[in-house]
């Protein structure tokens, strides 16, 4: 037993008063592994910047709270790519693209001179064009129809 090793001057109802004691949260785990350390005790696991818990319950996208079976959290999946390339196989949203300067006649624009004329989306792997994805046109027409709508408010 672990806390043996780490108490090895207490009794079964003192190490069992411990134990009781981090399951009802009265006596912190801190404390244990701080004792483990003083007394030379090497626990086998990396302990980050999470609780116990959340590494046994399947890392770091789901949390659980001791004693709470309802606390289940689980981190929302990423949304749908609204981009896609045009000759590669990168899908993504739009702020992960990268973003061309172009100057008038077309040409791309040279980062010393801050004057440019337009930009230009394109993909972050192979600088190729850019076009939206089934989730792009919905986002994109929802975009439209809410700017026409303030575009309508304000006249």
């Amino acid at each position: 037993n672990l806390l043996e090793e780490i108490y090895p001057d207490k009794d079964e109802s003192e190490l069992q008063a411990i134990l009781d004691g981090v399951a009802d949260g009265t006596y912190d785990v801190e404390d244990i592994i701080n004792d483990a350390w003083d007394a030379d005790v090497e626990i086998y696991w990396e302990r980050q910047y999470d609780d116990w818990w959340t590494d046994r319950k399947g890392g770091y996208e789901i949390t659980y709270e001791l004693g709470d079976e309802n606390s289940w959290h689980t981190e929302p999946a990423p949304p749908e790519p609204t981009h896609k390339c045009t000759k590669c196989r990168w899908k993504g949203q739009k702020y992960e693209s990268h973003t061309l300067y172009l100057n008038e006649d077309g040409s791309i624009h040279k980062e010393d001179n801050l004057e440019f004329h337009t930009t230009k989306d394109v993909c972050p792997m192979c600088d190729s064009d850019l076009e939206l994805t089934e989730e792009g046109r919905l986002k994109e027409e929802k975009l439209q129809k809410m700017m026409e709508e303030l575009d309508d408010e304000n006249q």
